[in-house]
């Protein structure tokens, strides 16, 4: 164990000491002195006092496999008793191994304390306590708990919908019907009255109801082209590979020329 760490676990430097070299304070005249002043006045710029264990866990971790009396004797060595911070590390390593364990049933058990459930069990069943490791009772080396797999808490993001729907403008689309990129061409539909129509990207006979919303208008799908390969390279699309079985489906109407004009 290094001499050093009880300094690298317990103190904290000092905080902005960039500050206090590049620009010094400057020592005020000695008639403004005050009289009497406070040892600790002057000193601005503290250490401050935390526990950053991970050192510790390291060298514990490496010390697995050794006997538990060496591990222990050489900590002694340098964990001096007459430091409170030293001793407040002492504290911290017989915390993290369990030493008092013993072989029942061909397995290393201990006695659990918790109030919910008292008594024996084995030494890698204990939860919510802080014992990376433990001693073999018969061997009496250190040994690793076997830790479960850590579960990552991730922020289940939605998945994004495959697209089946990519409007050109207000009266053409590209649309996915089994699988297929077709061209339908749409057109507005009057607001009131009874409707009865043969939507072609619905494939059936619909009401009003049941007709494509776009902005607040109803729209009606009354002729459609399956997208060649030129086009579905074109648009960055690519039929579905379930559609080889449908195979394709022919236009009512031609509207070539409507839509190489929408494209452009």
């Amino acid at each position: 164990m290094r001499s050093d760490m009880h300094k690298v676990v317990v103190e904290r430097p000092r905080k902005d000491r960039h500050w206090a070299k590049s620009r010094p304070r400057p020592k005020p005249p000695f008639d403004d002195l005050p009289h009497h002043e406070s040892i600790k006045a002057r000193h601005i710029h503290r250490k401050h006092f935390s526990d950053l264990l991970g050192p510790l866990k390291r060298w514990l971790r490496s010390q697995v496999g050794r006997p538990w009396n060496d591990i222990y004797s050489e900590a002694c060595a340098v964990i001096k008793p007459d430091s409170i911070v030293r001793a407040h590390i002492k504290g911290h390593m017989l915390q993290y191994v369990q030493r008092h364990t013993f072989m029942h049933g061909g397995k290393v058990c201990v006695i659990d304390q918790d109030y919910l459930r008292l008594g024996m069990i084995p030494v890698e069943e204990r939860q919510h306590c802080s014992n990376l490791f433990f001693v073999h009772p018969d061997t009496g080396l250190l040994c690793a708990v076997a830790q479960p797999p850590s579960k990552h808490l991730e922020i289940p993001r939605p998945r994004k919908q495959p697209e089946t729907l990519r409007w050109l403008n207000e009266c053409f689309a590209l649309k996915q019907i089994k699988g297929l990129w077709f061209e339908c061409q749409f057109r507005h539909v009057p607001p009131k009255g009874q409707l009865r129509v043969y939507d072609h990207a619905l494939g059936k006979h619909v009401l009003r109801k049941k007709l494509h919303w776009r902005d607040g208008q109803q729209l009606h799908c009354f002729a459609k082209r399956q997208l060649s390969r030129r086009q579905l390279r074109h648009f960055g699309l690519r039929n579905s590979p379930i559609a080889s079985s449908i195979g394709a489906q022919s236009s009512v109407r031609s509207f070539g020329f409507g839509l190489r004009t929408a494209l452009q």
